[in-house]
């Protein structure tokens, strides 16, 4: 199964609005006033390896600047626990290959913005920068010239923090289940009725209805007692239209899952039939695959 929080992370900050305004409440003011925000895209470029995929996402967004030229923000979220000391390595290693890719595809190179969204439950003490990875006191100062560095952008969303500020009540609500989602049950419990509560500020039903879905998709991967939260009496006295859409969500969460079932059997025998040197036709043919779905498998 894909990593519990990529498709929740990748889905909202997909959206513009929603990305938009999370750097409006993530970035310093410094930085937003130099950007012109409500113009930004996101690319389709990931850049991190296969053997990081079940603990990182990554997004990368083009951004226009108010001088006249335009900046990248990549963000890098991190899905673990806790921290990984060889990140700033990693991503020395993911902007080499940003800007490897804009002289492929562009003229000259544009800024990048490196972004780390850290949500662990230990405390980042990692520093600001790869600088801060090397034993300064024990370098001679003529020869820190030498050594690489860059800043990166943190942005650490505690789970025992203030919730994330913003004006966006969906973002705000999917924030707060990401800060919480490791918490005990109890706690859980109590945190997770409190953001169901929250919704009914939601005065659009479709919009409301919409964020339920994510949040409950979101929930059902990432926590293994999650079909505890979903039971009647949390969501009951809340809002009577909150029980449709429960068996609707559960329903659909069912052929889902047995159409990934099917997707990962298909894509298994296309993979062996490749290693094997099968004819693209063949592999089409026995796999029931399109072209596109292998292509954006990593099987052509």
């Amino acid at each position: 199964m894909q990593q519990s929080h990529d498709p929740f992370i990748r889905g909202f900050l997909s959206n513009k609005q929603e990305a938009t305004d999370f750097f409006i409440g993530s970035l310093p003011e410094k930085i937003t006033t130099l950007l012109q925000l409500e113009k930004i895209e996101l690319t389709k470029e990931s850049f991190i390896g296969k053997e990081h995929e079940e603990s990182r996402t990554d997004l990368l967004y083009k951004v226009p600047l108010k001088s006249g030229s335009s900046a990248y923000i990549y963000l890098l979220f991190e899905h673990k626990s806790y921290y990984d000391p060889k990140i700033f390595t990693q991503l020395l290693e993911y902007l080499s290959k940003i800007y490897s890719w804009q002289t492929e595809n562009q003229e000259e190179f544009t800024i990048v913005i490196p972004f780390v969204f850290y949500h662990g439950e230990k405390g980042w003490d990692l520093g600001n920068e790869l600088q801060d990875s090397f034993p300064l006191e024990a370098i001679p100062k003529e020869l820190h010239r030498y050594i690489p560095n860059f800043p990166i952008q943190l942005f650490e969303l505690k789970s025992k923090g203030e919730p994330f500020q913003t004006s966006n009540h969906a973002l705000r609500l999917y924030m707060r289940l990401i800060q919480i989602i490791r918490d005990i049950p109890d706690d859980f419990k109590i945190r997770l009725r409190d953001i169901y509560i929250s919704l009914r500020e939601e005065k659009d039903f479709a919009k409301r209805i919409e964020i339920l879905r994510n949040l409950l998709e979101y929930l059902n991967r990432a926590r293994t007692d999650a079909e505890i939260y979903s039971e009647k009496e949390i969501i009951q006295g809340i809002e009577v239209e909150y029980m449709n859409v429960l068996d609707k969500i559960r329903e659909e969460g069912k052929v889902e899952g047995k159409l990934e079932g099917e997707l990962k059997k298909a894509l298994e025998t296309a993979q062996k039939m490749q290693k094997e040197g099968e004819s693209l036709q063949k592999i089409i043919q026995y796999s029931g695959l399109s072209e596109d779905q292998l292509q954006e498998n990593g099987i052509l």
